[in-house]
């Protein structure tokens, strides 16, 4: 009697926490989000109520919304939650052994990382004790897309009308001294990316660093990470691009084939 009277209160923390899940759970079929009129017909509640619950989930960084948009969509905080209940069947699980490996075999800086709207996150970084240079960047840290290796693999994959969209949104507006600050001159190089099969950041995100970058893709051939190997411009020289971009081609297909892709 006492539950059903709090589910019946539309404040009960009972109540409250079944709102908020129903909310994610649809959420969860939706990539690109949901506006608030579509997501409230979803799950059944009123605009205001909606709108309440999705204040609140956000304040923990559960949702975020798409200033481009205008959607609520999930952030990747249920991803890193899942990577700790089911670490050993996660895709960086999967990819790590090999991460591991190949910066023991390069004595370069190995990275992972997932797109986040118009950025990639961080999800992984195995540092070579040989590296003669130290990566700025650090596991859960942010970077703008089109000025990452990792990140242009990914767009290479994508439409030219969502490249456009996050090349609107981005924050890239002022880089290292390489960045390709043009969107025209940025559609030419996702084009040669995807032609070539590996993407290169030249000291377009950090000065003196360079980058070759692979996708990991799906079936469909829609991109689910990336991974690069990242040094010292005095050590990665163009004559050994297409060398690593073979390495993470290599790992890749080995990963893609642990997954089932």
């Amino acid at each position: 009697m006492i539950k059903e009277a709090m589910d019946e209160n539309s404040n009960s923390p009972i109540r409250s926490v079944d709102r908020a899940l129903s909310i994610i759970e649809t959420l969860t079929e939706y990539r690109k989000g949901l506006g608030l009129v579509e997501l409230s017909n979803k799950v059944g509640l009123n605009k205001t109520t909606t709108y309440r619950m999705l204040c609140a989930i956000m304040s923990h960084g559960w949702i975020t919304k798409d200033p481009s948009t205008g959607n609520y969509r999930l952030t990747l905080r249920l991803f890193e939650l899942g990577s700790k209940v089911s670490s050993q069947t996660s895709l960086l699980s999967i990819a790590r052994p090999y991460l591991e490996e190949l910066s023991e075999k390069t004595g370069e800086t190995l990275h992972f990382v997932v797109q986040e709207g118009a950025d990639v996150v961080y999800l992984y970084k195995e540092e070579s004790s040989l590296q003669s240079i130290k990566m700025g960047s650090m596991v859960g840290m942010r970077n703008p897309m089109f000025v990452t290796g990792v990140g242009k693999a990914i767009l290479c994959h994508l439409g030219h009308d969502e490249i456009k969209r996050l090349w609107n949104v981005s924050k890239t507006t002022v880089g290292a001294k390489n960045s390709i600050l043009d969107f025209e001159e940025m559609m030419a190089e996702l084009k040669r990316t995807k032609e070539r099969g590996w993407a290169l950041d030249d000291e377009e995100n950090e000065v003196g660093v360079r980058c070759v970058a692979v996708p990991i893709l799906d079936r469909e051939n829609h991109p689910l990470a990336a991974i690069s190997i990242s040094g010292s411009v005095f050590h990665i020289t163009p004559d050994k691009y297409d060398y690593y971009a073979n390495l993470l081609k290599d790992a890749v297909a080995k990963i893609s084939k642990q997954i089932g892709m």
